[in-house]
């Protein structure tokens, strides 16, 4: 799975990170937009990017409504 972050915002009042990432996972096109609850800021692009990796690895090891 190849992807970049391309939108990231931390709400500290709501302790949440709203992030769009776009890449290819197997040969298909994805965007993903959704948020994180995160116990601190992800002040770096690199914890940022960790935060995302480890949401993505979530989203995709569901099964998905085909049932692949």
């Amino acid at each position: 799975m190849h992807f970049k972050v391309t939108y990231a915002r931390y709400a500290a009042e709501h302790r949440r990170l709203h992030f769009t990432a776009t890449g290819t996972r197997n040969g298909v096109s994805f965007t993903v937009v959704t948020d994180v609850l995160c116990m601190r800021d992800p002040a770096t692009t690199e914890n940022i990017h960790l935060v995302a990796l480890l949401k993505l690895t979530e989203l995709f090891s569901r099964p998905s409504a085909s049932g692949r």
